[in-house]
């Protein structure tokens, strides 16, 4: 375990906007999807998969911090399907939402942009999203970043979000996310939904993290209320090699709250050549 009590970053750095910062409709296979595609075209990119009431909006910030820090990098940012100006398949069973945005969006939007291999980097029940295109597309994933990760829920946890829902209470959190939704109704059904369905199927995501081999961050806040049953039962099931890193004046909005901490362990951890150490094993330590 890795406990991180920085105030501030150690190489702070926050970006303009580039020239090269594109964002567009793509069609896809999975419907038009609202992204952002920065830095320089490659087939390796570095994507960000938002919180479910997130859109594109919500990983601006850190798409643009990423872009100056790896210039020669591609960089995707996009709405998830029913969020931001992202359409939402009218075909797709909403039980079923979350695994057609693992294994269905996700691979068409890059396949759209002709991207083969990523390294993933995920907030919240994003998490969830990459951890599924990961055990289902081992080789194509080179690192994983999950900040805040909820990749499993329970039925209690589902009754409060509705309840959120009806009393309009998470568009604090929308808000939080700097979010701007076409129809912000359809992203809190969204939201609600995936959350649903892991807690229908517990094992939805745990059951198959021992496939994954991606080295993988996981970034914690302290004052996540909810982030330390979701740690633990990643690190418990997790084979692959691990940092987790405990933010201690953080919440469930760490990348949002210390954007240069944040982007300081998201660049570290893609560029920590030996990940994997000399086993291949997962690695813990202590940063005071």
């Amino acid at each position: 375990m890795l406990c991180f009590r920085q105030d501030v970053s150690g190489s702070a750095h926050r970006a303009t906007k580039s020239q090269l910062w594109r964002r567009r409709i793509v069609k896809t296979d999975a419907g038009d999807i609202d992204l952002l595609d920065i830095g320089k075209p490659d087939g390796h990119a570095v994507v960000l998969i938002t919180h479910g009431l997130g859109s594109l909006e919500s990983f601006e910030e850190v798409a643009e911090g990423l872009e100056a820090r790896f210039p020669r990098r591609r960089i995707v940012a996009y709405s998830r399907p029913g969020r931001g100006m992202s359409s939402l398949n009218p075909n797709v069973e909403t039980s079923s939402l979350l695994t057609f945005e693992a294994l269905q969006a996700l691979p068409s939007i890059l396949g759209a942009l002709g991207i083969i291999t990523v390294d993933l980097v995920a907030h919240s029940d994003g998490a969830a999203v990459a951890m599924l295109f990961a055990c289902a597309n081992p080789l194509k994933v080179g690192r994983i970043v999950a900040i805040s990760p909820q990749v499993h829920a329970d039925r209690l946890s589902i009754d409060q979000l509705g309840e959120l829902v009806t009393n309009n209470d998470h568009l604090d959190d929308v808000q939080r996310l700097g979010a701007d939704h076409g129809d912000v109704g359809v992203a809190s059904r969204c939201w609600v939904v995936t959350h649903a369905s892991l807690a229908a199927n517990p094992d939805h995501v745990l059951g198959g993290l021992a496939r994954i081999n991606a080295p993988m961050l996981l970034v914690q806040g302290l004052r996540d209320e909810a982030a330390q049953h979701q740690m633990s039962a990643l690190s418990t099931r997790v084979r692959g090699p691990m940092k987790w890193v405990i933010l201690r004046n953080d919440g469930h909005f760490p990348q949002h709250d210390s954007t240069d901490i944040v982007l300081d362990l998201i660049c570290g951890h893609l560029q920590d050549v030996d990940a994997k150490g000399a086993s291949g094993r997962r690695q813990t330590g202590t940063v005071s």
